[in-house]
């Protein structure tokens, strides 16, 4: 009988979308490792009966997850204990760590993608995340439960470091280790034709030259310095900066407004995988100047599809996930990454540059990852 594994995932109207891409993710390699493979997450209920009123949404929601989504774990929990079936469980966003007072400790294991919002919840000024006083409550319960997991995967091993140094429970039995987030194996370089088909709802950036840039709108992402970026390299070079991820916010759009380089930027709200795809397999570099990461993952999806990257030289993008296949910069610096940026003017360098980052992006191989879950859940 095949071992049984059930994934928790993500609330939906939380909007966690590169949570639910790992869920995905996880799901396809545990199948493919012979895992009977089930995904449950908090449903909507009361939520719903708020009548777009914001702040009764975030209380019904809270209700929706900490209150109802519990009962259904115990009842699962329960079910499967009186059925003696192997059951096997991963908390696949340790921001759902408090689920693991619902489950058997030796049996679940969790994912740590970072710590800056605990780490704003504590009091910590180098995550450029802000905490409200609600917030600091929920991050500390979350920091409590990640304290007590047996098993915790942490995608970096920056972000396992500073979990570390904030952990409340030291136990010599927990079994903590580095597993690095796996590549999905659709990236790769679209040819000419198909980047053209996909990308044919974009006619302001047909035949120009693109500097990408993926993510949200957080502080933390830094869009504000490729703004800057591109007010730089206004006189030297003649293509378009493009976001793509979140809507710009009102700061931004007044940044662009007042350095009157409108006509330099374009962008694309919440593109699909195909386009993301295209768009890295065709910019002149994906450039991701955050201030701080647990991970980093547009710069190997970006090194996989062909583009060469410019990230800051900061953990864990610099070294850890970078490589020697990436060029960094100073994130408080525009003009580092502007010069950065321009060496590839040099055809061969940056050729050279994406060779290497082919090779760096196979360094996150999903087959190896999902073993390595596998030994974790077994061990």
């Amino acid at each position: 009988m095949l071992r049984k594994i059930v994934l928790i995932g993500n609330y939906k109207p939380d909007k966690q979308f590169s949570m639910q891409i790992f869920e995905v993710l996880m799901a396809e390699g545990y199948t493919k490792s012979k895992l009977q493979v089930k995904i449950i997450r908090p449903r909507e209920i009361l939520r719903k009966l708020s009548l777009n009123k914001q702040g009764l949404m975030k209380w019904l929601g809270y209700i929706d997850k900490f209150f109802l989504f519990p009962i259904q774990l115990l009842f699962t929990r329960g079910l499967n204990f009186i059925l003696f079936r192997s059951v096997s469980y991963h908390i696949c966003d340790h921001s759902n760590a408090f689920y693991l007072y619902f489950l058997p400790q030796k049996e679940t294991i969790i994912t740590c993608h970072d710590v800056l919002a605990i780490r704003a919840g504590l009091g910590f000024g180098d995550t450029y995340c802000h905490a409200t006083k609600s917030g600091r409550v929920l991050q500390k319960i979350i920091l409590n439960a990640l304290s007590g997991a047996k098993k915790l995967a942490a995608v970096s091993e920056f972000t396992l470091n500073q979990l570390v140094e904030i952990d409340k429970k030291s136990d010599s039995n927990k079994k903590w280790i580095i597993i690095h987030n796996a590549l999905s194996e659709k990236f790769a370089p679209l040819p000419k034709d198909q980047i053209q088909k996909v990308l044919n709802k974009f006619p302001q950036i047909k035949n120009k030259d693109i500097i990408l840039h993926v993510g949200s709108d957080l502080e933390r992402k830094n869009r504000k310095l490729l703004v800057h970026m591109i007010y730089e390299l206004q006189n030297s070079w003649e293509g378009l900066l493009v976001l793509a991820g979140e809507r710009l916010n009102a700061e931004l759009v007044e940044l662009i407004q007042k350095l009157n380089v409108s006509d330099k930027i374009l962008q694309i709200k919440n593109p699909s995988d195909k386009e993301i795809i295209a768009l890295y397999s065709m910019c002149q570099a994906m450039i991701f100047p955050s201030y701080s990461e647990g991970f980093g993952w547009p710069i190997i999806e970006a090194q996989a599809c062909g583009s060469p990257v410019i990230t800051s030289n900061k953990a864990p993008m610099m070294d850890e996930v970078g490589g020697n296949a990436a060029l960094y910069a100073d994130p408080n610096d525009a003009s580092s990454f502007a010069n950065q940026f321009l060496k590839f003017n040099d055809i061969k360098f940056r050729n050279a540059t994406i060779k290497l980052g082919y090779e760096n992006a196979k360094r996150f191989d999903f087959s190896n990852t999902i073993r390595q879950y596998v030994e974790l859940i077994e061990n």
